[in-house]
């Protein structure tokens, strides 16, 4: 019973975590954010808003029920980079525009970006 109480409280914290951002945000964005993106379908990672012209990004984090492998739910938090600042799906990080992998390319990116995240690197033989 513990359990199914638990998992339905995540499941409408996680639900309301997407597009949920600070105070301050609508002097950042200039207005209010198009809330397309989703995490339907992606795997863990870091996620380019490019409707929101990369000024926000997204967590995107599935989970898993561990007994079986399936999918649960998928967890969705949202995130704005500081003021003058976009998200760079290449570093995974806020940068400068300039600095910042080009906002309309981002979703190139979004598998290779993201390749790594939960692996653990093989042991190496060096001593």
């Amino acid at each position: 019973m513990k359990i199914v109480i638990f998992l339905a409280l995540a499941s409408v914290t996680a639900a309301r975590m997407a597009y949920q951002l600070p105070d301050g945000f609508l002097e950042i964005l200039g207005g209010p954010p198009n809330q397309v993106f989703s995490c339907e379908n992606r795997p863990y990672g870091y996620y380019a808003d490019v409707a929101n012209d990369c000024r926000i990004f997204h967590i995107c984090h599935p989970v898993v029920d561990e007994l079986t492998g399936r999918i649960l739910q998928q967890a969705h938090f949202s995130f704005i980079c500081g003021n003058q600042t976009v998200f760079s799906q290449e570093s995974l990080t806020c940068a400068h525009p300039e600095d910042a992998f080009p906002c309309e390319q981002a979703e190139s990116l979004y598998d290779i970006s993201n390749a790594d995240f939960g692996k653990i690197p093989e042991p190496t033989d060096n001593i």
